[in-house]
């Protein structure tokens, strides 16, 4: 059958999912992202992509997965038919019902099962929809063998079996995953917290997961699922999403907030002041506490992160590595360097690898931040007074449509190379100097490319910005332009710019 290439993304399958849009919602798409592209996934997409992933589990030997699905529209039809292509070739089903992705990641490795999927549109709006398949120890599916699952998909190549599969309901899974993580991870002290949920599916598992972490939970922002999001995005990479989060801390003196995205594998924090706080930030004091047990490990980080883990990390007797951005990349290294020992994304994605699975899940590395906080004297802000002071600006994301991002990017690469030192291993992070420097690349879930800069001063950042902008303003495919006057203000059609 004919599919939408671009639906088999870097590291998970994601798309317009539905049946038909309003012209009243086809102009709010193309608002954020350009020309919208129709519906990419529809139920007989999913039943067929559940066929290859069916065949793919098949092939390896495998016999049974785990399928669940983030609240969002479409998402129940999406999955009985997703799960009526794996049943197909006769692989069995254990069906978690609700779940957020990191549920979905710890159950298959838990349980021993040969894979897993969770069907999410992540912190995309309710357009998209998609699925983020594993294999047996939580191995990634991504890459290259997307793409074969892609050519499966188009050639109809499935062994459809002469008997199905069966399917089983897990009504315990949640608690499961829960229990796990409360056995191991202990506060010293109780903490008052708030939480944001962004409307996302976390919503219906944080009040009574962090109640018996054993924090006070003084307010729960946006806990009931809601794909449109109504309130804000939930992204906690995003500043700007965390307002409310920042407003209600400071107003009810708590000791921190948190802020998760819509399926959960990606945490934010801000601190007793409404401070937001860098993702960089917290990566660097996980890997603190991780390295305090196994010097000389490795901690992973993402092309995104700040120049001060590279600084930072050996000073506290680790090993920097930066890696390409992408939780499947990102997992598939971790399964390769028994070395590493923590890994983490600017986007807040957290990698646990002592007595954990090597899975990004944000409710277990918000447990084990909230367990610092609890044996910290003084507040949650004080834990980052020994970062040295940078200039660093959010994400800037820049619309460009995904038949053409990856190739504007090698040729805004290339151009920048001739002139400058730059790291190749995810788009072209530009060194200036040792503290300074300037990313652009291509989004690996969404239609529009990704820049970031960093210095001492804002003046440094600025020149820095008006480099970039001089060359990215040659191209016609990139909709949106850097703000050459501020370090960032948020005046883009996607946020900061």
């Amino acid at each position: 059958m004919n599919i939408d290439p671009y639906i088999f993304r870097e590291y998970d399958i994601r798309g317009v999912a539905g049946v038909e849009f309003t012209s009243e919602a086809i102009a709010e798409y193309e608002k954020w992202y350009g020309k919208f592209p129709g519906v990419t996934i529809n139920l007989e997409t999913a039943k067929a992509i559940g066929m290859a992933y069916g065949a793919i589990i098949k092939r390896g030997g495998g016999k049974k997965v785990i399928i669940g699905y983030e609240i969002r529209p479409y998402a129940e039809e999406l999955k009985g038919a997703f799960v009526g292509g794996i049943l197909s070739v006769g692989i069995d089903v254990v069906d978690a019902g609700k779940t957020m992705t990191p549920m979905i990641y710890f159950l298959v490795s838990y349980l021993g099962l040969d894979g897993g999927v969770n069907i999410t549109g992540s912190h995309n709006v309710y357009f998209f929809n998609g699925f983020k398949p594993t294999k047996k120890g939580t191995a990634p599916i991504y890459g290259e063998e997307l793409q074969r699952m892609r050519q499966m998909v188009l050639d109809d190549d499935y062994d459809v079996a002469e008997s199905r599969g069966n399917i089983e309901m897990l009504n315990n899974a949640y608690e499961q995953y829960r229990d796990y993580a409360l056995e191991r991870i202990k506060l010293k002290k109780k903490l008052n917290i708030v939480i944001d949920c962004g409307n996302g599916t976390p919503g219906l598992y944080v009040m009574d997961y962090f109640t018996k972490l054993g924090c006070n939970v003084m307010e729960g922002l946006y806990l009931e699922p809601n794909a449109y999001f109504p309130n804000h995005i939930p992204d906690p990479e995003a500043p700007q999403n965390m307002q409310m989060l920042s407003k209600r801390v400071k107003e009810l003196g708590a000791d921190i907030g948190i802020g998760f995205d819509a399926d959960g594998d990606r945490v934010g924090f801000v601190d007793e002041n409404g401070t937001f706080v860098n993702a960089d930030d917290f990566i660097l004091f996980l890997a603190k506490d991780a390295l305090s047990r196994n010097p000389g490990k490795k901690i992973l980080f993402d092309v995104k992160c700040s120049q001060v883990l590279v600084e930072m990390i050996p000073q506290l007797g680790g090993i920097p590595l930066m890696h390409r951005t992408g939780h499947a990349n990102i997992k598939d290294t971790l399964r390769h360097d028994p070395d590493i020992i923590l890994g983490g994304e600017k986007s807040g994605h957290i990698y646990i690898c002592e007595d954990y699975y090597k899975i990004d899940d944000a409710f277990y590395a918000a447990a084990l931040m909230l367990r610092l906080l609890s044996e910290h004297d003084g507040p949650f802000s004080s834990m980052f007074s020994i970062i040295p002071h940078r200039v660093r600006t959010p994400e800037i994301k820049l619309p460009c449509e995904d038949s053409v991002k990856h190739d504007v990017v090698s040729r805004v690469s290339a151009e920048l190379s001739q002139k400058y030192n730059v790291i190749t291993i995810d788009g072209a992070r530009v060194m200036f100097d040792a503290q300074s420097w300037g990313l652009i690349r291509a989004s690996n879930t969404s239609p529009y490319l990704t820049a970031r800069f960093e210095a001492l001063t804002d003046e440094r950042v600025l020149e820095m910005k008006n480099i970039f902008a001089d060359i990215l303003e040659t191209f016609p495919e990139i909709q949106d332009k850097l703000d050459r006057e501020h370090v960032a203000s948020l005046t883009g059609k996607l946020g900061y710019v």
